[in-house]
């Protein structure tokens, strides 16, 4: 095994060691362990070895004499895992079975038994491998490197509370990877500005590192603000199959009613070119363009429009094929590898804060290990960031030996490597939602050991600890967070395109994941497998127990026409799909969990999340889970949940948002470990939970998220006041009925969430009238589509519907959600529309949902005791409000739709909420005539966005309002509004307008007060998007 390969080896033996020290924690405080003294006194020698054997392996870089022996521990550490996990699957199976009482105490006993002698093998095995004469002299004393750094809370500033984190670190931070490539910026945003009438094509090609897709990612984000209606973001990587390239750029750009395993690829080509001349103007990137793509690039340009405002870009490492994909009258756009002079001013300003390489001293010398090349240099920064000054000085020593990508993988700390390995499961050109990861890592139990102290307190919310991860990862550079939330934190990232690709083989060889895609017939060099390769992956598929499973996009089925046929499913811990091929997976998701589950009759499956995935059967399998904690549902537009869903104990997550689920069991409301809930909108019965947790104190009271409920008539509220305390986010409506008899109740609830949720971070809470019944049932009934990759967030259009309101865009990479209009719930359970056969205008005449009206909020007063709160949604009219009382003031976002002020209080406002980032003002908000943003108000602002007040004639900025705005979005404003003072924001990047036909006058008036250094993006909507945007005010 070459070195290099030991090291990355050494890396995932790290992570292996991690998981099960993890395990061994959780593990002692079972009653077994605390009720037997020996029992804990082995579990306690385990891991005093194995954090030896930790030691030892973080200070290691991979030699020859240790590749035996990590065989050895490999297989000591799987044994320990499984017969870890077995154990808790034999108490939860006695519990589900609901044994005898006279059976139970010999079924204890048995499998007490057993975990005596599967301890006493495990500290067996850690005694043979730290007999080893290395390691012993590790142990000695004799090491010449300092130990791993481990990222205590002392070293992290940013582990307390979310504002805490949110103002530490990402307030703070700058990106280092453009500090040298300002000219690069200016010209490629000069080429896509350009109109020429024609498609044009731009190339950008360095070897790897250069910072390509880098500088493409932000071109694409800057885009969306230059008219380009369209965005498509394509990572090509040496893909042999053409027609899946075409096809997901097709998907992207419309919905595709009829299966596409039915359709060929000139059939594709014609639909893709119809597709894209109806478009105003569109972006697509290609990333990672190979020699082999070179075929993919000539059929692209046969099925791309000639003439358009189109534009095409393309990333590459080779010469001949950027001058081929560039038609400028320029060069394609080179990145050189950055001079010395370049390097030590972009690692100063990672280390230090200051573009000054003075600040420099033993840095210089390893800086030359990189070339130049800004991956290298980021990454060194990150870890020297995080580096003792004997590490230093290690590394220095060194010299041209080690490899900076081995280096920043290697020298992660135990905590964050099992966490980093795990998001290689996800598609490496997709963004991943920290939401979906933080909660993926919480059940696979990635997070237990930051969790509790010493005695098995828990200390830290595992949601804290998995956000806190995300912000380590990311500031030693090792992720990228490709977009934020409006409150500034991260809301997808993704792992470097290299260090998957160093990761990734390595991980699935040791059996640690395996990534099911078998339509790629050639490895990620574009190289044929070799039959030694052919031979490996055989012998991997026949004796490697899979931990985490993930199926990719291309296919479900291997070319020998069976899924999973070869694989030994049983051992598996997490199952992720992200394929979205309707029909594909959906009568195969059942038999594959049956064999999971083929062996002992229930699985070890801890996390299944098919998000995306089109209907998937859960009948008959999914009470068999009874270790599962993940259950991801979303988009899947499921119409039912099976009611087992209650029996499933340890269940943390459970996600049905968009799908056409209506109801839950309503034993669901009594399990004890639900920490989140995301519900479709639609009616809850109160009454429901509150017996749940009246009858059993342990009910819901891990619960954290809750969202996506209507509740209607409200006539017991006994209860409510203690229920539901631990909740940090609420997505809640209530209904208000026309005769007022929910208005005590309404109060009641704004009292509860006032005074007695305290721990709120995010609240989304609005009042509709009750909705008529709708003539037709409307139900969704076409999977989700794949989204743009970095698509930013757009607040809900106008939130007067009731689906989820104001909800931002997920991450892009996620799957784009099948509702896109708002839906009102109703008591006949209306689920949302997407026609098959009609098109879109005409699906949108014949079948569109019915608006709700919106109530009065009841008095709410979350200024006094909401000192964590940082998002705030409301939906409904605020009467004569009290802002001092309503708002907290450590709000970063605040959304106001129909709260109908009819006086200015943004001079209030403006002093009042210093640390809002984000404000949206939503239709009817505010009826008055003139809007004053005051000087030194809204210090911190950077995104505002005004839509629909038809009464407003006047926007007034005065010098020093609004210090640092960026992005500033009206529509449907009148036609003779009047906005002063917009060239006083001096860091105002972005000026967004959408307006009707003949609304004109608005957008030249915007024009002459703009400054030349600010954008204006001017959309104007069509009927088409009229009916696409039917938002009714009222």
């Amino acid at each position: 095994m070459a070195a290099s390969d030991t090291r990355s080896c050494m890396m995932v033996a790290g992570a292996a060691a991690q998981i099960v020290l993890q395990k061994l924690d959780m593990l002692l405080p079972n009653p077994v362990c605390v009720d037997c003294f020996p029992m804990q006194a082995r579990a306690e020698d385990a891991k005093k070895k194995l954090t030896t054997i930790q030691d030892f392996i973080s200070t290691q870089y991979g030699t020859s004499k240790t590749t035996e022996w990590l065989g050895r521990l490999l297989q000591a550490l799987y044994y320990a895992e499984e017969f870890i996990d077995k154990f808790h699957l034999r108490e939860a199976r006695e519990r589900h079975e609901a044994l005898r009482m006279a059976a139970r105490p010999l079924a204890a006993l048995v499998s007490k038994c057993r975990l005596w002698r599967d301890l006493s093998m495990l500290v067996k095995k850690m005694d043979e491998l730290c007999d080893e004469k290395f390691l012993k002299e590790e142990a000695e004393g004799k090491r010449i490197k300092e130990p791993a750094i481990c990222s205590s809370s002392a070293s992290v500033p940013w582990q307390g509370k979310k504002l805490a984190r949110l103002t530490s670190f990402w307030d703070g931070q700058v990106p280092t990877n453009f500090l040298c490539r300002q000219d690069k910026k200016k010209e490629i945003m000069s080429r896509i500005k350009i109109k020429s009438g024609w498609t044009e094509w731009t190339s950008i090609w360095g070897e790897q590192g250069t910072g390509k897709t880098f500088l493409a990612r932000w071109v694409y984000s800057q885009a969306k603000y230059m008219g380009y209606e369209w965005r498509n973001w394509v990572y090509v990587s040496g893909s042999s199959d053409k027609r899946e390239i075409l096809l997901k750029i097709l998907k992207q750009a419309k919905k595709v009613a009829r299966d596409v395993k039915d359709m060929d690829i000139k059939e594709i080509m014609i639909m893709l070119r119809q597709e894209l001349t109806e478009k105003k103007k569109f972006l697509i990137v290609l990333d990672d363009v190979r020699p082999s793509d070179e075929q993919l690039v000539r059929v692209l340009v046969i099925s791309i429009p000639l003439f358009s405002e189109g534009h095409i870009i393309t990333t590459t490492q080779d010469g001949k094929i950027a001058s081929l994909t560039d038609t400028s009258a320029k060069k394609p756009i080179r990145l050189e590898n950055l001079d010395n002079g370049e390097s030590e001013r972009m690692l100063a300003w990672k280390l230090h804060g200051l573009n000054d390489s003075g600040r420099l001293s033993k840095e210089k010398d390893i800086l030359n290990k990189c070339r130049g090349l800004p991956l290298r240099i980021s990454l060194l920064g990150g870890f020297l960031s995080n580096a003792g000054e004997q590490e230093r000085t290690a590394l220095a020593e060194e010299g041209s030996r080690l490899d900076i990508l081995q280096l920043s993988c290697h020298k992660l700390p135990v905590h964050l490597k099992p966490c980093f390995i795990y998001m290689a499961l996800f598609p490496v050109e997709l963004p991943i939602p920290t939401r979906r990861l933080v909660r993926l890592w919480l059940a696979e139990g990635l997070l237990d050991s930051r969790c509790y102290d010493r005695e098995r307190e828990r200390t830290r919310q595992p949601e804290d600890v998995g956000e806190t991860f995300i912000l380590e990862l990311a500031d030693r550079n090792v992720i990228d967070v490709v977009s934020w939330r409006p409150d500034g934190s991260p809301k997808a990232c993704q792992m470097l395109t290299s260090l998957y690709d160093m990761i990734h083989p390595i991980a699935m060889s040791m059996g640690f994941l395996h990534i099911h895609d078998t339509s790629k017939s050639k490895d990620r060099n574009n190289r044929d497998p070799t039959s030694q390769q052919q031979q490996l992956l055989a012998q991997l598929r026949e004796r490697t127990k899979i931990r985490w499973l993930a199926e990719h996009p291309n296919i479900a089925t291997d070319n020998r026409g069976s899924s999973y046929s070869d694989f030994n499913l049983s051992h598996v811990r997490s199952f992720l799909s992200f394929n979205l091929r309707r029909g594909v997976l959906t009568k195969d998701i059942s038999t594959l969990l049956r064999k999971m589950t083929c062996e002992t009759n229930y699985s070890l499956l801890r996390v299944l999340d098919l998000e995306g995935v089109y209907k998937p059967s859960l009948q008959g399998v999914l009470h068999k889970l009874v270790l599962l904690r993940y259950l991801g549902l979303r988009s899947t537009v499921l119409d039912s949940l099976p009611s087992t869903v209650s029996d499933l104990q340890y269940l943390e997550t459970l996600d049905i948002k968009h799908t056409n689920i209506t109801s839950l069991p309503s034993s669901l409301w009594k399990v004890r470990n639900l920490r989140h809930l995301h519900l479709n909108w639609f009616y809850i019965d109160l009454k429901n939970i509150l017996k749940a947790c009246s009858n059993n104190v342990n009910a819901l009271t891990q619960l954290q998220t809750l969202s996506g409920l209507v509740i209607g008539e409200v006539k017991e509220t006994s209860g409510l006041e203690n229920s539901l305390t631990t909740l940090t986010t609420l997505k809640l409506f209530l209904q208000h009925s026309d005769n007022g008899t929910s208005g005590a109740a309404g109060k009641t609830i704004a009292h509860w969430i006032s005074f007695r949720l305290t721990n709120l971070q995010s609240l989304t809470f609005g009042v509709i009238q009750e909705a008529k019944p709708v003539e037709v049932a409307i139900k969704v009934d076409q999977p989700a589509e794949e989204a743009e990759p970095v698509e930013e967030a757009e607040p809900a259009k106008e939130a007067t519907k009731v689906s989820e309101p104001a909800k931002e865009a997920e991450p892009a990479p996620e799957v784009v959600e099948p509702a896109k209009e708002e839906v009102e719930p109703t008591k006949e359970a209306t689920k949302v529309s997407k026609p098959e056969k009609e098109d879109k205008k005409e699906a949108k005449k014949e079948a569109k949902p019915v608006t709700s009206q919106i109530g009065p909020i009841p008095e709410l007063s979350l200024a006094g005791k909401h000192h964590e709160l940082l998002e705030l949604y409301l939906l409904g009219q605020l009467n004569k409000p009290i802002w001092t009382q309503l708002l907290p003031i450590s709000l970063r976002v605040l959304t106001l739709s129909g709260s109908k002020v009819e006086i200015d209080m943004m001079p209030q406002l403006g002093g009042l909420l210093k640390q809002l980032r984000t404000f949206r003002l939503l239709a009817n908000s505010f009826l008055g005539s003139r809007l004053r943003f005051a000087k030194d108000g809204f210090p911190s602002l950077m995104i505002l966005k005004i839509w629909k007040l038809p009464r407003l004639k006047k926007v007034i900025i005065e010098r020093g309002a609004m210090l640092h705005l960026k992005e500033l979005e009206f529509r449907h404003l009148n036609v003779k509004t009047k906005v002063e003072g917009i060239k006083v924001c001096e860091e105002l990047e972005n000026i967004c307008v959408v307006f009707k036909k003949g609304a004109r006058d608005f957008v030249d008036h915007l024009n002459s007060e703009k400054k030349e250094t600010q954008n204006l993006c001017e959309i104007e909507e069509t009927e088409a998007d009229e009916l696409t945007n039917d938002d009714k005010s009222p």
